[in-house]
């Protein structure tokens, strides 16, 4: 993809709508993304939300289990009490119940059908808002990342500037060390030397 800004591209949501995706809270690389656990608002709020839904989808897949095993029973209880004089008042009762039980069997296997498509919803919204903020955080670093680079190659250039002078230096005080020594002999330079 060439390179360009993010006013460019597509909008993310655009782009993951549809696509098979991981359920980011279940993925251990998506917290990952944030170290320490730093995360937006935004982020903790569809974090939460998915976490919600995904526990509602597994209270309502063990409630409808329930609700199956309860209604079987009302069933058989029925069954075995039809040729019983029981009387109606009991069976009524069984009947309402088993009514009542087939009601909620539908009612929660509707709201079970619902909640896969709000999970995937709040996870592609989850994404596209966790990917922005790492792709804007990233965005910091590299132009942090740039500047360290900027300020190393200053730096550089002075410390190679500055081994420069100290070797220009060295050799200036060593040889107008020599010329003095030439000039004016040991035993002088070593007086010097020893008062210096």
């Amino acid at each position: 993809m060439p390179k360009g800004t993010r006013d460019q591209l597509p909008p993310l949501q655009q782009l993951v709508h549809g696509k098979k995706l991981p359920i980011l809270v279940l993925d251990e690389r998506w917290y990952k993304l944030f170290p320490g656990g730093v995360k937006p608002e935004e982020v903790k709020t569809l974090e939460k939300k998915c976490n919600e839904l995904l526990k509602e989808q597994g209270k309502l897949v063990n409630e409808i289990k329930d609700l199956r095993r309860g209604k079987k029973k009302l069933m058989d209880a029925i069954v075995s009490g039809m040729n019983e004089a029981e009387n109606d008042r009991k069976k009524e009762k069984q009947k309402k119940l088993l009514i009542e039980t087939k009601q909620k069997i539908e009612e929660e296997s509707d709201r079970l059908m619902e909640v896969p498509y709000e999970i995937r919803k709040t996870n592609e919204e989850l994404l596209v808002v966790s990917i922005t903020y790492c792709y804007d955080k990233l965005k910091e670093r590299e132009e942090y990342l740039q500047e360290l680079t900027q300020d190393i190659e200053v730096q550089r250039a002075e410390i190679k500037q500055k081994v420069a002078d100290k070797v220009e230096l060295e050799e200036s005080v060593d040889q107008t060390y020599g010329l003095m020594h030439a000039l004016l002999g040991r035993e002088v330079m070593n007086v010097f030397d020893h008062y210096k």
